[in-house]
């Protein structure tokens, strides 16, 4: 288990090995902010004694970037905390906190933490936590550096490289960057993402415009970023956005 980084002035991220998770910590006058708690109320508590490492200021609000268990898991450690999610988020899973729709801003009283909604992605509900008096930007799972990004049946395959793309827009180099699982990165590690993301979107869309069927797609092992086996849930949520293929017609012949 890695110690605290700070990443700029009173913002910090802890990257521990149980599923290679980052969690964030951001400071104010006025209380402590977490982004993510873990995947379960054990690891949820052992946070808690390590924001003590830090501060012994309040945790007064806690942010989830998605609805997934390692990220939500021990928002109930944090009794005296506001949590914050996005209402897809929130839906999607049942739970509780304070949502949004496309932007929100927590006042930590001598500076601010802005929640932004960017689009479907990862899931339907990510949030992109910016810290901007430190140019630091928490993206969760929109962004993962120690291993592919992770399709799941709930995510958006067509969709992602452009809320990559807009999340980025809204980045300068000198911005650090937090996935949600591994080390922290850069603006040319997202734009890099977000174009082998582009190519998993682009050849789900070819295949499925040729006519493929799907169980031959699932097997097609050319023109993907990363080994097919990792891509089986995203192949299967573009084809179900896109329909069932249809083989290209011939034409007509006209008169001869």
């Amino acid at each position: 288990m890695s110690e605290w980084a700070e990443i700029g002035d009173r913002t910090w991220v802890r990257r521990y090995d149980e599923w290679d998770l980052n969690v964030g910590l951001v400071v104010g006058s006025d209380g402590a902010l977490v982004i993510d708690t873990r995947a379960t109320t054990e690891e949820a508590e052992q946070l808690r004694e390590h924001i003590r490492e830090l501060t012994d200021l309040p945790v007064r609000w806690v942010v989830n970037t998605h609805a997934h268990f390692d990220h939500v898991a021990g928002n109930g450690v944090f009794t005296d905390a506001t949590v914050y999610l996005h209402e897809n988020a929130a839906a999607e899973e049942n739970l509780a906190g304070t949502t949004f729709a496309a932007a929100k801003v927590i006042d930590l009283g001598d500076r601010r933490v802005e929640l932004l909604y960017v689009g479907n992605a990862h899931t339907s509900g990510d949030t992109v936590v910016v810290v901007p008096d430190v140019e630091v930007v928490f993206v969760g799972d929109l962004l993962e550096e120690s291993a592919p990004p992770s399709y799941g049946e709930d995510s958006f395959p067509l969709e992602w490289p452009d809320t990559i793309e807009a999340a980025v827009g809204m980045m300068t180099a000198a911005t650090k960057i937090v996935p949600g699982h591994g080390a922290v990165v850069d603006i040319e590690f997202a734009r890099d993402q977000a174009i082998d993301l582009g190519k998993v979107a682009n050849t789900i869309s070819t295949l499925h415009h040729a006519g493929t069927p799907l169980d031959d797609a699932l097997k097609h092992t050319e023109d993907w970023p990363w080994p097919v086996e990792k891509l089986q849930d995203a192949i299967r949520r573009g084809y179900q956005v896109l329909g069932t293929p249809q083989r290209p017609s011939l034409p007509l012949l006209g008169p001869g």
